[in-house]
């Protein structure tokens, strides 16, 4: 690369790209004035004139950067150059009264991006001007000025909106400020017609469509236009023929929809220069990304298609031909291929927007700069105009995008490293992820997007304080983050400190971008684990995250298939875990749960068999699924003692976790209640040593397993108030501290859930009933129905009680599905899943049902055959049988 690519300008000329608003006013036939007055008195009459667009120019904010026959000025802001050209008019009116001359000036006015540099003093003295614009807006601003009628002011449509907006502005000349639109003309040189506007004064501007000319014409209805009408007169078949046909023609843009999705085709680098290759594709994603209107296929899904046309990802470029193929199979709108080049000393980016249906470019933009340092500035005036022109309102890119520079680096060689990483993050190897955005930072300290993807990555591994130090870091340099980064920042650091608000702000962020995957999948998720939500709702958001245009559906799929158990959809769910696992995601505790929800015990253990296990030190959360699921299989099938010794064990192995220890031993106590040799004294003394055990623990635990610790204290109170132990349960209550839990948690549930037990206990069952029903919306935790079904029966109203023994026994999946910290219920919901069928029969019996009774009290004897060995399950079912002993068999 030459020397035009990597030194800068010289260094008293500064190159800037702004948005500026550029006026040009011309005299109207001024070699004819000089021929009329003569060069003497034509130059003072100018010079007069001069001095007139010059004070106004002042007055108004403008700045002069060229001068022929007229000026051409630059502005701020439109209505600055609105209130300029209005007052220059009138001051012509008055210059030609006192000078006795027909002075008369047209105006053209335009907004949008410009280059801007400083000529050297040398150059200057040399004859060149002190400030030079390059940019489209010169052209289109020229052609306007063309067009006006003498005395007209010609606006563009940009340039019309932003003044109108703003004309209050204007003070005392709105009375008789008067506006029109004359519609789109389309001018020789440009691609796309431009919306023509006009303002001026009442009785001074002619306020009328300027007439065509051979540079410039209206586009209008074909059977208006005067060839046509001659046309008309002499070919009657061609007046319903040619000018629909022409009318109705469509224009080659393409129309964008919100939602739609476009693919980022591989930089094509003439420069020569390596460190472009990565860095500008990521840069223009992330500047495109910004956009709450169109949606970039991620980079990852886009290999994936490339593997599906049997090629290597590897090693194809996503060049016309082939970025195309992919949208057309991923039902995106358009491709965009970038190219960057040097030209003429000077550094090019261009963007190409093609039709993938046609292979044909639709339009392209470019910006040109000087010296590596302008690429950034210059990727960014391409995504502004881009995101424009595919459908994003100027006001709202202004206004909700950040400079690259910002969002990105101004170091290539950082974003160099940091697109690296999010490559190796996207196939799983987080380690070298973490390692690229850690040398990233090193270059750029205050990359706020690399320490995002880092807290982002300890936050996915269950390593809660280094994630909540990291987002909350990322966040104290929120000026280099998008709109969109800051506020799903804000939502994981809330779900990661667990906050009451956090399902509120998933939801917040899923609705303000609904195709970020991260967004909708992880509102699904936190719904699930921290809300038991398994609603249409949090399913629709599941499937949504699982679309084949997200590279990371996979965990999405799972999430769906736990949603469908959780909802007795038994053959969908195993669709879903099937396809997830078949595509490499061997997460198989979940699949397993569904087979045993249908009592299918040996299908069950043979896919929990094809997943590996995994210590608790090394991932806890599926350590406690594994051991959560094999203790259930074994209460299924009535093996209470063996499940609690299988707990046992796991809590001995999971020493050097105190937390999930102490949820496994939790879990062991739970279990057995009923049918075991213990007695009540001494079942109770072991909770009050757990309670104990659990609130030191609670006091010494960090942030991230606080919430563990207190979902194990309040289930140790259940268990009290369950054995009418009323002063261990309030103490146990008063250990695991004040209520500060969001209404949706589990923990707030099971506070409700324990009052409503001592209610039962007291003889208060109105009570009890009263502070339960208000919970039953679905999300209300699996063991509410045990605790009402106990409340009717204590209240000797069977038949309700029957309804939430069958509720119980009818609603396996959701036993097996609901989340807890630790999986701390998922033993006990299974073991009460089984004994609702023992309960049913009894109160099916007492309410005279003897049929429902018979059949409930062989589902139960055939589920658990050994239950005769425990002396308190024989007793009942002795009992039952003799009632039954009549009547013939089921």
């Amino acid at each position: 690369m030459s020397a035009g690519v990597t030194q800068a300008a010289e260094p008293q000329s500064s190159t800037n790209a702004v948005l500026r608003t550029l006026a040009l006013c011309d005299l109207v036939e001024s070699t004819a004035l000089v021929e009329r007055l003569g060069d003497r008195a034509a130059a003072e009459l100018i010079r007069k004139h001069d001095r007139l667009a010059r004070t106004l120019a002042d007055r108004h904010g403008g700045r002069e950067i060229d001068k022929t026959d007229g000026f051409m000025m630059m502005f701020e802001r439109p209505v600055q150059a609105v209130a300029f050209a209005l007052d220059y008019q009138r001051g012509l009116k008055q210059l030609n009264a006192a000078e006795n001359t027909q002075l008369a000036a047209r105006v053209g006015i335009h907004v949008g991006d410009v280059v801007v540099w400083d000529n050297s003093p040398d150059d200057v003295a040399k004859g060149a001007k002190p400030v030079e614009v390059e940019g489209l807006v010169k052209p289109i601003t020229s052609r306007l000025m063309s067009l006006a009628l003498p005395g007209q002011i010609l606006l563009s449509n940009i340039a019309y909106a932003l003044a109108h907006r703003a004309q209050g502005e204007l003070g005392d000349q709105l009375d008789k400020l008067r506006w029109r639109t004359h519609g789109r003309y389309r001018f020789r040189g440009v691609p796309d017609p431009v919306p023509v506007f006009e303002v001026g004064e009442e009785g001074f501007a002619p306020l009328k469509a300027p007439p065509w000319s051979s540079k410039a014409h209206r586009e209008v209805p074909f059977w208006r236009r005067p060839a046509t009408v001659v046309i008309e007169a002499l070919v009657v078949a061609a007046l319903i023929a040619t000018p629909l046909i022409l009318f109705l023609r469509p224009d080659p843009a393409i129309a964008f929809a919100e939602r739609d999705w476009v693919v980022v085709g591989s930089l094509h680098n003439l420069t020569g220069e390596t460190v472009f290759d990565d860095a500008l594709e990521s840069a223009l994603r992330i500047g495109l990304e910004q956009s709450r209107y169109v949606n970039v296929l991620p980079d990852l899904k886009v290999r994936d298609t490339i593997t599906r046309m049997q090629r290597d990802p590897a090693r194809t470029e996503i060049d016309r031909a082939v970025g195309s193929e992919v949208a057309i199979r991923d039902g995106a709108r358009a491709l965009i291929l970038p190219t960057i080049a040097e030209i003429g000393g000077r550094v090019r980016i261009t963007a190409e927007v093609i039709d993938p249906q046609t292979q044909t470019t639709v339009y392209s933009e470019t910006a040109d700069g000087i010296g590596k340092e302008s690429i950034l500035p210059s990727l960014d005036t391409i995504n502004s105009r881009l995101r424009v022109r595919l459908g994003e309102a100027l006001a709202t890119v202004s206004n909700e995008s950040l400079p690259l520079e910002k969002v990105a680096t101004k170091n290539l060689d950082a974003l160099k490293a940091y697109s690296l990483a999010i490559g190796s993050n996207a196939r799983g190897q987080f380690n070298e992820a973490l390692a690229l955005y850690n040398q990233a930072l090193a270059i750029d300290p205050g990359l706020a997007s690399a320490t995002l993807r880092i807290a982002i990555i300890h936050a996915s591994s269950g390593r809660t304080e280094q994630a909540s130090a990291a987002f909350n870091k990322a966040l104290a340099e929120h000026d280099r983050l998008s709109t969109r980064d800051v506020l799903y920042a804000e939502v994981m650091l809330s779900t990661v400190e667990k906050k009451p608000d956090t399902l509120s702000r998933w939801a917040a962020l899923a609705k303000t971008y609904p195709d970020f995957f991260a967004g909708t999948g992880g509102f699904a998720y936190v719904s699930w684990r921290d809300a038991n939500r398994f609603d249409d709702a949090t399913l629709k958001l599941a499937d949504a995250s699982a679309s084949v245009r997200n590279p990371s559906r996979l965990p999405s799929l799972h999430l769906l298939g736990i949603l469908q158990l959780g909802n007795d959809r038994f053959e969908e769910a195993l669709r879903r875990f099937s396809e997830a696992e078949s595509a490499g995601f061997i997460r198989t505790e979940y699949h397993a749960a569904t087979l045993a929800a249908q009592r299918k015990a040996e299908q069950a253990e043979q896919v929990l068999a094809r997943s590996p296990d995994a210590s608790p030190s090394e991932n806890p959360v599926v350590a406690s699924a594994r051991t959560a699921l094999r203790t259930g299989l074994l209460v299924d099938r009535g093996d209470v003692s063996g499940a609690r010794r299988l707990l046992a064990d796991a809590g001995g192995k999971a020493a050097d976790d105190s937390v999930l220890a102490g949820v496994f031993e939790t879990s062991q106590l739970s279990l057995g209640a009923e049918g075991l040799a213990a007695d009540r004294k001494q079942r109770i003394a072991e909770i009050g040593t757990q309670v104990e055990r659990a609130a030191r623990a609670l006091k010494s635990s960090s942030p991230g397993n606080r919430d563990a610790s207190r979902t194990r204290i309040l289930v140790l109170a259940y268990l009290a108030a369950s054995l009418d132990a009323t002063a261990l349960a309030g103490s146990a209550m008063a250990s695991a501290g004040e209520d500060a839990d969001s209404a949706n948690s589990l923990n707030h549930k099971l506070r409700t859930l324990v009052a409503a037990e001592l209610d039962r206990n007291a003889g208060r069952t109105e009570q009890a009933v009263a502070k339960i029903k208000p919970m039953l919306d679905g999300t209300e935790p699996y063991v509410a129905h045990v605790v009402l079904m106990n409340t009717y029966a204590a209240a000797n109203k069977a038949l309700p009680a029957l309804d939430e023994a069958r509720w119980l026994s009818g609603h396996r999946g959701r036993a097996f599905a609901e989340y807890s910290p630790g999986n701390i219920l998922t033993a006990y919901n299974i073991e009460q899943s089984n004994l609702a069928l023992l309960r049913g029969a009894e109160l099916a019996l007492d309410g005279d049902d003897r049929k429902s009774a018979r059949a409930s009290l062989a589902e139960f004897t055939k589920t658990w055959p050994d239950a005769n060995v425990h002396p308190a399950y024989a007793s009942r079912i002795t009992k039952l049988q003799t009632a039954l002993s009549g009547d013939p068999p089921p």
